[in-house]
């Protein structure tokens, strides 16, 4: 977590200190910051007590001050060098105790290793496991300084409304224990599968690689859990597209009991594709079964995978910045209802265009949702946009349509009904309030609909279809709807063997639609026939995509297509504004081909896209720390790194502004940076807590966007109450 520069830092560093000052926070000046330590933020205070404390010497205090604080969590902390400490472990260890107070807040401690080259080392910050007894009890953190440490963090961090106590604190070299023969011996033989793997991998030899695979072997990384075979199925198909990978593992650590061993591994990866190189660092925790045969991989566990951002050079950003700080036009406000003379850059960007793509560098930031919501109402009010399509599942966002068309239901339930968190948001459900409004008007208007795209679930789409099977050919909605319970029954697995045959039998749905389509339609009529028939094909989407092989890719694909079937069939003459993740949205892939990617070779320039990026603040997202969830909750984001591509368009200093990316000269020095590869806060719903720098990808902004919203500080979205 980087509050501030290294040297911004130097100042507390000191000349003759080789390791962490005044652990023992002994009371000196009462209310004082304890030496040695400091607040990177004005909005929190530290004080140094002696009542309540573990030890009665003295504890140190840290609380919010009068009023709200700006900051989304509160830090007392302190640098040192790490020289002392490279190649050994430490441990940080502290006794904590905290009051809580309304909102329930907790304290993490946190131990950050800084390398050479802006690089981040070994990372912990207690995000899986935040402290919030009332008791005092002791915490520790261990970890690795790397043999390229230069600096090394520690401290306490306060979320929310709380009152952290923090004493008998102590760092340390952890005594090495030798290895026993036989570990030894384990620990190379596991290397050596290793070094087979890796070698296999980067010469595609993905059959050699899976002969080193248990048959049921699974890939978990986060929420999402596959088959091995699968993967290497999805590794195989950009193998045949051009993409290569490099790799090098190393055996970290074994745990073995019996003929099962736990091995944790460091890899160095290497992807080459048509933008490019880009290498990462993947920590993992595999499983491995010793066979007849030897040793098998049972579980690929990936605990965290950080980008490796490029070499930083401040001589050659010197005209990067400056072409920035012109280029960047500023921009007043993220709300909507806001005069919008400051947005007529995006408007002469967007031109003539009949589809405008909002990307999101999260799913759950404020800012993000309310700068959408406001240039919906400019693309409404001067573009002549008339349609709405959200990465939601459909049909389930048409209950919503019937809200702001007929006044049906409410907007809080309609979200509700998409079933992701990531829309039940009061930034959301504001603009859903308008689109009602805007119908309701009085005068001569055209009528908004909102609509959606995605293909994740087939329980109401397969209910919409079976519905109208009744009605129009009650002899076949009977196997239909045995189909979609099979189906409804495998909705929650990310891959499932069974997916494949009960997507076939969902096709033949498909298929009953289009053999009885005039008969169909006159007991019914086009409209009807069209809806139903698209619901029974979002519901064979959604099974197939749990077949081995499917995954992103594939739900990409069908996502584009769903948009090209609202745009020809349903809304074929009216402009459609759509939203949905950065990644979805771009016309540039990264690993798979985007939804963005099918849509420009289908469209053109008539699909602009606009992507998102931040630089620090708050996330509302699902946390992850070391392959584990910690819940759903706001999690803090500090200021990017200086070397990534966050940091440097930071340094326009313009807290918000539009960059109109596509209008950029060729050869300019900022374009071509652009088109290169650099690190941006850019993820999903999930956020890596134990190491926020593996919240940073990979992006070459001018080969995936037309235009660029940049908000230099962002917060949580704020959530609707859950509806039962």
């Amino acid at each position: 977590m980087r509050f501030l520069s290294l040297l911004a830092l130097l100042p507390f560093l000191g000349g003759a200190q080789i390791g962490p000052t005044n652990l023992d926070f002994e009371v000196g000046v009462a209310g004082a910051v304890p030496q040695g330590w400091f607040v990177p933020t004005s909005d929190y205070s530290v004080e140094l007590r002696r009542e309540g404390c573990f030890h009665g010497s003295g504890c140190a205090v840290i609380q919010t001050k009068n009023g709200t604080p700006s900051q989304p969590f509160g830090n007392l902390m302190q640098v040192f060098p790490a020289q002392p400490y490279r190649g050994k472990n430490v441990r940080l260890r502290a006794a904590i105790r905290v009051d809580q107070q309304d909102g329930g807040g907790h304290c993490q401690m946190w131990l950050r290793v800084d390398r050479a080259d802006g690089q981040m080392g070994f990372f912990d910050n207690m995000g899986d496991r935040p402290v919030t007894a009332i008791n005092w009890q002791f915490y520790e953190i261990s970890g690795e300084v790397e043999s390229d440490a230069r600096s090394i963090n520690i401290g306490f961090i306060l979320v929310g409304k709380a009152r952290v106590w923090a004493d008998d604190v102590t760092f340390e070299v952890v005594p090495e224990t030798p290895p026993k023969a036989d570990d030894d011996a384990l620990k190379s033989e596991l290397q050596r599968v290793y070094g087979r793997m890796d070698a296999a991998e980067e010469g595609g030899r993905l059959d050699e690689f899976a002969s080193l695979v248990m048959p049921d072997a699974v890939f978990v990384s986060g929420a999402n859990r596959a088959s091995l075979s699968s993967v290497l199925a999805e590794m195989n198909e950009l193998y045949a597209a051009g993409t290569r990978f490099h790799s090098k593992t190393t055996v970290k650590s074994i745990s073995l009991t019996g003929d099962r061993a736990v091995v944790t591994t460091e890899q160095q990866i290497g992807q080459d594709t048509t933008n490019g190189r880009q290498d990462f660092i993947s920590r993992g925790q595999d499983t491995w079964v010793r066979t007849s045969d030897g040793w098998r991989l049972a579980q690929n566990n990936v605990t965290s995978v950080r980008a490796v951002a490029p070499p930083f050079d401040p001589a050659t950003l010197r005209p990067i910045i400056a072409e920035l700080t012109k280029a960047a036009v500023p921009l007043k406000t993220v709300e909507a209802g806001n005069p919008t003379d400051d947005l007529a850059a995006f408007g002469n960007a967007v031109g003539d265009a009949r589809f405008v793509a909002l990307g999101e560098a999260s799913h759950g930031t404020r800012e993000f949702f309310q700068m959408k919501h406001r240039l919906l109402e400019y693309l409404v009010k001067e573009k002549g946009f008339t349609v709405f399509a959200i990465e939601g599942n459909w049909p389930e966002a048409l209950a919503i349509d019937r809200y702001i068309k007929k006044g049906d239901g409410d907007a809080a339930a309609g979200l509700a009904a998409m079933y992701f968190w990531t829309w039940q948001t009061e930034e959301v459900r504001d603009l859903v309030e308008w689109m009602r409004r805007y119908n309701q008007a009085p005068g001569q208007h055209p009528i908004l609909t909102f609509t959606s795209f995605d293909m994740q679930t087939s329980k109401v789409a397969g209910e919409r279809a079976v519905d109208y099977l009744k009605r129009n050919a009650p002899g076949e909605a009977a196997a239909a709807a045995a189909v979609y319970e099979r189906a409804n029954a495998i909705a929650n697995s990310m891959s499932d063997p069974k997916a494949k045959e009960i997507a076939e039998a969902a096709n033949d749905v498909v298929k009953v639609f289009d053999t009885n389509r005039g008969e169909m339609e006159k007991s019914s009529s086009q409209e009807e026939w069209r809806n139903a028939r698209q619901a029974a094909a979002v519901a064979y989407q959604a099974v197939f995509l749990r077949s081995a092989g499917a995954g992103g890719g594939y739900r990409d694909e069908m996502m584009a297509a769903n948009i090209e079937w609202l745009a020809r069939e349903v809304y074929p003459k009216e402009k459609i504004v759509i939203w949905a993740h950065n990644a979805h949205v771009a016309f540039g892939a990264v690993g798979h081909k985007s939804m963005g990617t099918w849509l420009r070779a289908e469209l053109g320039r008539q699909y602009y896209v606009l992507g998102f990026a931040w630089r620090r603040g708050e996330v509302r997202a699902v946390g992850y720390s070391n392959g584990k969830p910690s819940g759903l909750g706001i999690y803090p984001a500090a200021p990017a790194p200086a070397n990534s591509g966050s940091a440097v368009l930071g340094m326009a200093a313009k807290p918000l502004y539009f960059l109109n990316l596509a209008g950029l000269p060729a050869e300019s020095p900022l374009r071509r940076w652009l088109e290169q590869d650099h690190l941006f806060y850019d993820f999903g719903a999930v956020w890596q807590v134990a190491d926020p720098e593996a919240n940073l990808s990979p992006e070459s902004l001018a080969k995936r966007y037309d235009g660029l919203i940049f908000i230099d500080e962002t917060h949580a979205a704020r959530a609707l109450p859950i509806r039962r």
